[in-house]
């Protein structure tokens, strides 16, 4: 894909050598692998840009307004770039968006500048001072964080010390067998997203993941009892290391303040050290139920508040790979990008089914990543077939109608670029039906022409104004001419359904092809074992051969609503 971002550092600098360094030690397979040509999908990115007239017919069904709300700054970028060069909107006005996303997103390498005036030449306007600051500032940050997390880097370049990690109960003994503080292991993540914002997606999507599989951080309590009142206080740390200093802090204070007390005054408190283990223990509470009130209480509210902060950091983690395993598989032809990319997807949905986050937010983010999961569908060389179950599953299709009801387009879009899906074409369908109050476009409209009201005449018209709706789509751009063919295959198909012995010059025009065009592809059909057919040349027709009858297909229609029949068949009994 054409990146509207800074080319990559320039080989002197320090950043750029660590980087290099860090990725081939890692063994990253991209940082060795010879240059390759780029995915099939990226061919149609650059078709040049359209004159005006078609530019504002495209318009109409330009998505880009209502997309680019729920995806990361780095998917817009590529976006605006595509269409500054299809022509859709004014070049100055998506040069001035792209600088913008860049300058909040993208960290500067060292010949930035010179991207960013050839930037500001095509729009006639000097380069602004912000630039060169922004810069150095960012770069400052960066080295910080490299030298804060290089211990941690170097423990991970041997494969023996990463498949010891594994075998750690908890951090804090990771950290000691390693000599390395937590600190240093909070800063990976950091770290990471540096890298990511650097356009290193390999090598950021690397560091997440040995991040996850790091064993969860310990924590201790430090507890403040106030015997007077009885009430509790209490603050929790990353560590017994740290509890314990503000625990033998506090009972410094307890006592200079007791010394001017009486002895034995009521109101006097008590400071208590206590890590999770210890509420693990029964006979905890039974050993300490006279100077401890209410303990469990407060320890259930601390450990909610903490699984909160843990789901929602777990979260970030998974949204941080996705975004770098996409990114990476659009960049570069790599199977192993596609292959991260369908098992986050997959993690995010699992985990967002056992989150315990409001039920909005949790629609928020399912809204997100069925956009994001638009990236892997259409924009990756492969696209596995769990992702397609996953968008196009019954609770997906709910909160698309629910929240983004313009993704019917792709979802009608999937069904007729892929063939396998078959099968479920005419719920789906029904499903588009009953919300085209909501939305409807040309690629779903001529899904409802051709399935729920056979009207071909009708279909005919929809495809053709498919092909504007396609031109104008970011993802579907690069899958016109697979689209074409596969449209036209339902037509034929649906035809061929009700009718034995069809014309080929009025199935051509049906298919919008000459008759001549017509009857070769009907023979590579047949060929291609597609068709169940013969052509009967002397008076130009295709004669179907009648399938028989498929006997298990029978059973499994008339023992669809086996149930919900039974249902209602006992609840009709009860009444009466």
């Amino acid at each position: 894909l054409v990146r509207a971002r800074p080319p990559p550092l320039h080989s002197g600098s320090v950043s750029a050598r660590s980087w290099r360094e860090r990725s081939a030690a890692m063994g990253k397979k991209a940082a060795e692998k010879k240059e390759e040509p780029k995915p099939k999908v990226a061919e149609a990115v650059d078709e040049g840009p359209l004159d005006e007239e078609t530019a504002k017919d495209l318009a109409q069904y330009d998505l880009l307004p209502r997309i680019t709300p729920f995806l990361d700054r780095h998917f817009v970028i590529n976006m605006l770039n595509d269409a500054r060069i299809c022509g859709i909107y004014k070049a100055e006005d998506v040069t001035r968006a792209v600088l913008d996303v860049c300058y909040e997103t993208l960290l500067p390498h060292d010949d930035v500048l010179g991207w960013v005036e050839e930037m500001y030449t095509n729009i006639s306007e000097p380069v602004p001072a912000k630039w060169e600051e922004h810069k150095e500032t960012l770069l400052e940050s960066f080295q910080e964080s490299e030298d804060k997390v290089m211990p941690l880097l170097k423990i991970l370049e041997e494969e023996k010390k990463v498949e010891k990690i594994q075998g750690f109960k908890s951090r804090a003994e990771m950290c000691d067998e390693f000599e390395i503080g937590p600190d240093v292991v909070e800063e990976l993540p950091r770290y990471a997203k540096k890298l990511f914002d650097a356009g290193k997606y390999d090598v950021s999507l690397k560091l997440l993941k040995y991040y996850m599989n790091m064993p969860q951080a310990g924590t201790a309590f430090f507890v403040i009892q106030h015997l007077g009142s009885g009430e509790l206080e209490g603050e929790r740390f990353a560590s017994e290391e740290d509890a314990d200093k503000a625990y033998k802090r506090y009972e410094g204070e307890l006592r200079a303040e007791q010394g001017k007390q009486e002895k034995g005054a009521a109101d006097a408190s008590k400071a208590v050290l206590l890590t999770d283990n210890d509420f693990g223990e029964r006979s905890f509470f039974g050993r300490n139920r006279d100077r401890i009130l209410d303990m469990r209480v407060w320890w259930e509210k601390e450990q909610a508040r903490k699984q909160a902060v843990d789901e929602a950091g777990d979260r970030q983690l998974i949204w941080g790979s996705l975004a770098a395993a996409i990114l990476w598989g659009s960049s570069d032809a790599c199977d192993e990008a596609v292959t991260e990319t369908a098992k986050m997807i997959v993690k995010m949905d699992e985990h967002l089914e056992n989150s315990k986050a409001p039920k909005r937010e949790v629609l928020l983010h399912r809204t997100w990543l069925l956009h994001w999961t638009l990236f892997a569908i259409f924009r990756l060389d492969n696209t596995e077939a769990k992702v397609l179950d996953f968008f196009l599953s019954e609770k997906s299709l709910s909160i698309i109608s629910l929240s983004c009801p313009h993704l019917f387009r792709y979802v009608g879009a999937c069904l007729i670029l892929h063939k396998r899906l078959k099968h479920i074409v005419k719920d789906t369908v029904w499903i588009i039906h009953h919300e085209a109050v909501s939305y409807s476009d040309p690629i779903t409209r001529f899904l409802l022409a051709l399935y729920t009201e056979m009207d071909y005449d009708e279909a005919q018209g929809e495809l053709q104004r498919c092909e504007q709706v396609c031109k104008a789509d970011y993802f579907l751009k690069p899958h016109w001419q697979e689209f074409q063919e596969n449209a036209r295959l339902h037509i034929f198909e649906s035809y061929c359904r009700i009718h034995q012995c069809i014309n080929i010059q009025m199935i051509a025009e049906k298919l919008n092809m000459e008759a001549e065009e017509a009857e070769l592809w009907i023979v590579k059909l047949i060929q291609n074992a597609k068709l169940d057919a013969r052509i009967d040349s002397e008076k130009s027709r295709v004669v179907m051969t009648k399938a028989p009858p498929n006997v298990y297909q029978q059973v499994i229609e008339k023992t669809k609503n086996l149930a919900f029949r039974s249902t209602m068949l006992v609840s009709n009994l009860e009444k009466s």
